[in-house]
Order: C-alpha cells, then sequence, then structure tokens
C-alpha cells in the first residue's frame, strides 16, 4: 500500500514554515551543480540553493507569479518528511498539501493557487542530495490565521480580531460567532521585515551601526538578551513603538481597544506580548510560529477522517 502523508505549509514572505521545520524563502538558480548540495534542490537538471541569509523582500501579493514557492514547497516537503524519519524506499510517496492565504486574498487567489501548487501529480526531485518520489492526491488551501485556532474557537464569542503578523504583511479576519467575515478584513505592510529594517536605520543614526537581523528578532522573542545596554535600550524602545503602531493602526479601522477581543498570531505576535501596552484590552497570544502550518495540518486531517468514516459507512 502506498505510504500517504498530510503535510501542512505556511508559504510566508520570509520564511517557510511546516509543523516541524522553518527556513528562509530564498531561492537562487545556480548555473551548475555545486560540490555542497546540504541547501541544494535538484528538479529536472535545474540546481536551486535554499535558504541562506536574511533578505530584504517586498511581499508578494500573488505567489504563483514565479515559480519560486513551487520550488520551496518541494524543499519544505522533503524537510518535513526529514523531521518525521520518512525514508523514500523506492515506492511513491502519497502526499496531500494543505496550505493558505491571508484573509484579504484567500477568495480571490484560492482556485489559482490550488491550481499552481497541484499542475504536476508525479514529482521527482532530489533535496539535499537525498532522492524524493512523490503523487500528489490533492491540494486545500485554508484562510491563513484562522485554520490556526480552530482549537479555541469556542471562545471566539461575539466580535473577535485575529491579527496574524508575518514578514512581509499583517493581516487581520473579523470572527463573529466563530464564523470568519470574508468582508471584513485587512492588509498592512508594516510587518517584522519592515521593523528590523527601520530599528536598523534608527540604530545606524543614533549608534552608528547597525545589528544583526538575528539579534533584533532574538528581543522580539524573548523580551531581551545579553548584548550592548544602548543597542538594547534603542530596540526594546522602538519595538514598543511597533507596538503602539499596532493598536493605533487597528483603532483607525474602527475598532474599540477596550472592548474588541484580540488574538495575535505570527512571528510579529511576540513583539505585542513582550512591548505592547496591553493594560485594559482583552488580548492574547498564540506566539509558535509554526501555528498557521500546524492547523491546515490539522484541519486536513479532521476532514480526511470525516470522509473516510463516511466511506466505512456507505
Amino acid at each position: 500500500m502506498m505510504d500517504r502523508q498530510i503535510v501542512g505549509i505556511d508559504h510566508g514572505n520570509r520564511n517557510i514554515k511546516t509543523g516541524n521545520t522553518i527556513f528562509l524563502n530564498n531561492i537562487n538558480e545556480l548555473s551548475t551543480k555545486p560540490d555542497d548540495l546540504s541547501r541544494v534542490l535538484e528538479y529536472k537538471d535545474r540546481f536551486f540553493e535554499i535558504g541562506g541569509v536574511p533578505e530584504e523582500k517586498k511581499p508578494l501579493r500573488d505567489k504563483t507569479l514565479t515559480d519560486d514557492y513551487y520550488f520551496l514547497t518541494l524543499a519544505a516537503i522533503a524537510q518535513e518528511f526529514r523531521k518525521r524519519g520518512i525514508r523514500q524506499t523506492g515506492n511513491e510517496i502519497m502526499v496531500r498539501l494543505a496550505v493558505g492565504l491571508p484573509p484579504r486574498w484567500y477568495q480571490e487567489q484560492m482556485k489559482s493557487f490550488r491550481e499552481y501548487l497541484s499542475w504536476e501529480k508525479e514529482i521527482t526531485f532530489r533535496y539535499q542530495n537525498i532522492p524524493h518520489k512523490l503523487r500528489l492526491e490533492g491540494t486545500r488551501v485554508y484562510m491563513q490565521g484562522f485554520a490556526a485556532i480552530t482549537d479555541i474557537l469556542d471562545k471566539c464569542t461575539g466580535t473577535t480580531l485575529l491579527v496574524d503578523i508575518g514578514g512581509g504583511t499583517m493581516d487581520t479576519v473579523e470572527i463573529v460567532n466563530k464564523v470568519p467575515d470574508r468582508k471584513r478584513t485587512l492588509i498592512d505592510n508594516y510587518a517584522t521585515i519592515k521593523c528590523i529594517t527601520h530599528i536598523n536605520e534608527i540604530l545606524v543614526a543614533e549608534l552608528g551601526e547597525k545589528a544583526p537581523p538575528s539579534l533584533i528578532e532574538q528581543i522580539m522573542r524573548e523580551g531581551t538578551c545579553e548584548c550592548d545596554k544602548e543597542y538594547l535600550r534603542v530596540i526594546t524602545r522602538e519595538l514598543r513603538n511597533y507596538g503602539d503602531y499596532v493598536y493605533k493602526w487597528i483603532e483607525s479601522n474602527g475598532y474599540n481597544l477596550r472592548l474588541v477581543k484580540i488574538i495575535f498570531m505570527g512571528g510579529g505576535a511576540c513583539i505585542l506580548k513582550n512591548f505592547g501596552d496591553n493594560e485594559n484590552k482583552n488580548v492574547s497570544f498564540i506566539t509558535d510560529i509554526h501555528a498557521n502550518a500546524k492547523g491546515y495540518e490539522a484541519t486536513e486531517r479532521r476532514i480526511m477522517h470525516i470522509k473516510q468514516q463516511k466511506h466505512k459507512m456507505v
């Protein structure tokens, strides 16, 4: 019997996430096969270097405009298989993809994104010099953010604002009595990549040098770090300013911060948790950066389980 795997993937503007892995979404095609294959995807006599060091990029509204996210998807599947201890034994592995799109573009792009990821049913490639032979059984596209909170929907009575702060965009959807309102979505491009860039501009102006993005990200996640006190002072001040920006942006779009329930998630949720003015606000935080990928995967598993149960009853 053919092995089957459900793989949830969060195609971020900065990072690609699965339930167990994360890597930068950098991809560069190489002219020849390199000696070091540790980050190389080989696909139909083409070679791509995946990941590397952070690069500032403009967020893509439509990820189907280039082949990049297709190849990044193959790398994500391979990395997730490695974490699961799955080894290719010669037989094809059946794969179901569970992916997502921001609420603002979900209805508009759902079909094209599914077709983009599903054009090839039998897929053969090598990643990190390990061969992979897949049969794509299907792809389902979920609403980003919403799939990650299905296990806490019972708490989302009345009106809840879900705010997903990623690398390239900050996306919101209003949830009314446990149902997402696709007409009540917002998007803003001042997310974590621009936040880091802005902080480094301030550091250069005030202290003469930038800080490594990884250091700023550590302070975002942990609230502090062991580093130069002046750098820490400026970085934490600017992160507090970013938290103020987020709340003012939400308020400017008609939400009463003292009344609306807010759930922050994504890589930027830790900024609001550690540096936001959260007093007198009904806020909660999902700081697991893998939450979307895990949510897509868990929801797909539930749907497949229900289908199997119905099939048994027939």
